[in-house]
């Protein structure tokens, strides 16, 4: 016969996994599905998020002491943010009211325990 601490230990182990899949699965909705990607013409820097499910996205840079600006939505899943293109930068997101630096070639560690992307013309 199985003891009724058994029962309660089996189910606290599994609430717990079960709690975990499903934060790890907000997680990666929030940040992981968003794609990031940048082109440059026209004197400009044209950086681009995929954000597949976002409602807003908000852009800031040291460029201008990290002053909230909105992103143009370009369809139902990209925005988009122009910056000048010869000055380097470091920036991130916020979508739909969530912080999100996005998978960018150079990253910098910032002052409270984060993440900044980093703009460097030319490469």
């Amino acid at each position: 016969m199985i003891s009724a601490v058994k029962i309660l230990s089996w189910w606290l182990a599994f609430s717990m996994r079960t709690w975990m899949i499903i934060s790890l699965l907000v997680v990666t909705a929030v940040t992981g599905c968003s794609t990031h990607y940048l082109r440059v013409e026209n004197g400009q820097a044209y950086l681009y998020l995929k954000a597949p499910h976002a409602d807003s996205v908000m852009f800031a840079s040291s460029l201008d002491q990290f002053q909230w600006r909105r992103a143009e939505k370009l369809d139902s899943l990209t925005w988009l943010v122009a910056i000048p293109k010869d000055i380097p930068q470091t920036y991130i997101y916020l979508v739909d009211n969530q912080i999100v630096v996005p998978d960018c070639r150079f990253r910098e560690k910032d002052d409270f325990g984060s993440e900044n992307c980093i703009y460097v013309p030319g490469m």
